[in-house]
């Protein structure tokens, strides 16, 4: 509604409307610049006032700590409640308990925890309304210290021999500070908006004066689309008003030779663009060709890509365990090392090819009763390590009529794994939950977790095939970007689907649906040929997230 009125506005309207809200805004970050400035400079001002202040109060207060008179702790405390903004102020013992106070409706801690590093007058605490300036007092002569305090606030009285005998305190209200930011702040809006006005005024009659040729060239123009004739306009006013007019008279006299040539071309288009579509076509399919062999190829590679990793990390393991009978532990911690990135690297190779085998149409159900809650139990407990690195509690709910369902088990124990992963990768000192139905027309399992959330823009993208929620070179989380693609591949193929509804900062929740019973699968392995990949290897939390 507002945009379409926003179309309506003339080309004067539109004009002011855009130089009064630049104006308008020049003002108000005019007087925000102002204020800001201005803030800084008097808070400089007054944390150096209160510095000083606090180092006069120690410099006062020597003699009440030594002798722990309250006649002498008085009378420069009463002293610099006399100063302006100055709330409250006190004597402390080198433990920062308060040993004299004036000022304030209720006590106060003056002194941090970290206290006793000060060796001059700091700024220790600010609040949104005051602030706390602390100094220390050390022993020494009464005499070398006449010279303004200078002598007490020294960095190197620690080592001449000086005992610290505690500390000034002083808190100091912002009241002044904040008044003066205000009045400066609308002072400066006032006078902004006052001279914004006066000038919109005036430009709107220099723009109503520049702009009238341009109306009649505009209605000339109106005239010729409602009647459909050729309406030449005339050639005065401005010069840029005069060319707009040559080049309209210029487009009606060659709007009849162009109609005349494009009906001369349109056969000849018509035929271009047969011909381009026909060459479309075949380089469409013959990208569709290339990419179900790369596929194909990859289904067929699986043994040879699998067979050296194996020969790997089964080497690997044999090693170790003589290193281990050695009692080589350094030599057993780099194997173990090498064991666990092959393993990871192997699993992403599984997740590539699970891919291909998928696209090339080779990937087949295995469909056999399974116990649902044994399945959740060892996705539950494979992904326990890592819930607990990142300090997630994990939980769990089964539901439903029964807990047996006719289902490929290993399937849908990788989609849990991929899901679980996700969910612990994602989320920091969280909480991540699993709540599972099964009833006899629809299995739903659902992975909540409290992690750091997805945008509405990466929700689709992260189901994509090697594609991540932060696909930059300097991205907090490592993987491959296939799990969630997979998942939703071995959900389609078992005929239900992968869903996701998520905000950032709100975690995520992951829906699995799987519609029951499962159809029987024809198969589409060659006779006698069956899937080479080796039992599932233990869970490494790496190559299964967004």
């Amino acid at each position: 509604m507002i945009l379409q009125r926003l179309s309506q506005v003339g080309f004067r309207g539109k004009l002011l409307g855009l130089v009064g809200l630049g104006i308008f805004a020049l003002a108000l970050t005019a007087a925000m610049t102002t204020a800001w400035v201005t803030s800084n400079r008097t808070r400089a001002l007054l944390v150096a006032q209160g510095l000083q202040i606090t180092g006069t109060l120690a410099d006062q207060s020597l003699l009440a700590l030594l002798y722990r008179s309250e006649e002498n702790a008085l009378r420069p405390l009463r002293a610099m409640l006399g100063f302006p903004d100055v709330r409250q102020a006190g004597i402390l013992d080198p433990q920062g308990k308060p040993l004299f106070v004036l000022g304030g409706d209720e006590e106060t801690e003056f002194v941090p925890p970290d206290s006793e590093l000060l060796l001059k007058p700091e700024l220790v605490r600010e609040t949104a309304d005051e602030w706390l300036f602390v100094a220390p007092v050390y022993s020494g002569d009464l005499a070398a210290a006449g010279d303004e305090g200078a002598e007490l606030f020294n960095p190197n009285a620690l080592s001449q021999g000086r005992e610290l005998l505690g500390y000034a305190g002083v808190w100091m209200s912002k009241r002044a500070l904040r008044a003066l930011q205000t009045h400066i702040f609308w002072g400066n809006i006032s006078i902004g908006c006052t001279f914004a006005l006066g000038l919109l005024l005036v430009m709107n009659l220099g723009i109503k004066r520049m702009i009238r040729p341009l109306y009649r060239l505009s209605r000339i123009m109106e005239e010729a689309k409602q009647e459909g004739a050729h309406v030449y306009a005339q050639v005065r006013g401005p010069k840029e008003i005069m060319h707009m007019a040559e080049a309209f008279n210029l487009m009606m006299s060659s709007l009849e030779e162009r109609d005349r040539r494009l009906r001369n071309h349109r056969e000849q288009l018509r035929t271009e663009v047969a011909i381009r579509t026909r060459e479309l076509v075949e380089a469409r399919d013959a990208a569709l060709t290339a990419n179900r062999h790369k596929s194909e190829f990859l289904a067929n590679m699986s043994h040879e890509l699998r067979t050296p990793l194996q020969a790997i990390i089964g080497y690997a393991d044999l090693a170790r365990e003589d290193l281990e009978l050695e009692g080589r532990d350094a030599s057993v911690a780099d194997l173990n090392r090498i064991v666990h990135n092959a393993r990871r690297l192997l699993a992403q190779i599984n997740n590539i090819l699970d891919l291909a085998k998928v696209e090339a149409g080779r990937m087949e159900l295995n469909l056999q009763p399974v116990r649902l809650h044994l399945v959740v139990e060892e996705a539950l407990e494979t992904v326990r390590p890592l819930m607990l690195q990142q300090g997630n509690r994990l939980e769990s709910r089964l539901e439903g009529e029964t807990q047996e369902v006719r289902i490929d088990r290993e399937k849908l124990l990788q989609c849990l794994l991929n899901l679980l992963s996700n969910a612990g990768k994602f989320t920091q000192n969280g909480q991540v939950t699993l709540v599972g139905r099964l009833d006899p027309a629809l299995l739903k399992i659902d992975v909540i977790d409290t992690g750091i959330g997805i945008s509405a823009e990466q929700q689709e993208l992260i189901f994509e095939e090697f594609r991540q929620a932060d696909g930059s070179l300097t991205r907090k989380f490592e993987g491959t970007g296939l799990g969630l693609a997979i998942t939703r591949r071995f959900c389609k193929l078992m005929g239900g689907d992968v869903a996701l509804v998520s905000a950032p900062g709100s975690g995520s929740t992951f829906s699995l649906r799987i519609p029951l019973p499962i159809a029987e699968p024809a198969a589409v392995f060659p006779a006698g040929k069956r899937d080479e990949r080796q039992e599932a290897l233990p869970f490494s939390g790496a190559g299964t997230d967004f």
